[in-house]
């Protein structure tokens, strides 16, 4: 599961989609080892998440990514676990987004919950909150336009979401 994980994530460095944002990795240096630290948190919470993932990625199974969703709600500050699960949840977008088109991995998201989806909906948004503000203004307009089903039009970043109340560059409506 480490590997297919390392490949996704390295993966996404290839991809184009979101290229003027970041280079890949918006929340810092992933490890191994960080990921199976998130792995055995995320068992205490009741979520096998590496088998989980690997499920996703090798079964193309989106009933596996709604629960890898799901357990974004478990995760209460941007420490180093939410992160890495920050990162999985990103690469996966990347990944995900251009192996089973953006509208299936919307699909998934849309099935959620409302706290959930606001919660993934962040993840994934989090590296235009990182630009500066002449480029984050521009790159928010695109990125809203590009990706509609992700980012409907009353999707506020950070919006009721406590992990991202610190996060540099935006204000957070609450």
């Amino acid at each position: 599961m480490k590997i297919i994980l390392s490949m996704a994530l390295f993966l996404c460095l290839l991809s184009s989609a979101f290229a003027a944002v970041d280079d890949g990795m918006p929340f810092g240096d992933i490890t191994d080892s960080n990921v199976d630290t998130l792995g055995a948190f995320a068992k205490t919470k009741g979520l096998d998440l590496l088998s989980e993932m690997d499920k996703v990625y090798k079964n193309k199974d989106k009933t596996a990514l709604g629960r890898v969703f799901q357990f974004s709600i478990k995760l209460t500050s941007l420490d180093i676990n939410t992160k890495t699960y920050g990162q999985i949840i990103y690469s996966s977008f990347l990944n995900l987004g251009e192996s089973w088109g953006v509208k299936a991995y919307a699909q998934v998201l849309n099935s959620q919950r409302p706290e959930v989806q606001q919660r993934i909906r962040d993840f994934i948004y989090y590296p235009v909150t990182l630009l500066p503000a002449k480029e984050r203004e521009h790159q928010e307009r695109e990125t809203k336009k590009a990706y509609p089903l992700l980012f409907p039009a009353d999707y506020t970043f950070g919006r009721g979401n406590q992990i991202f109340l610190t996060t540099p560059n935006h204000r957070v409506v609450r």
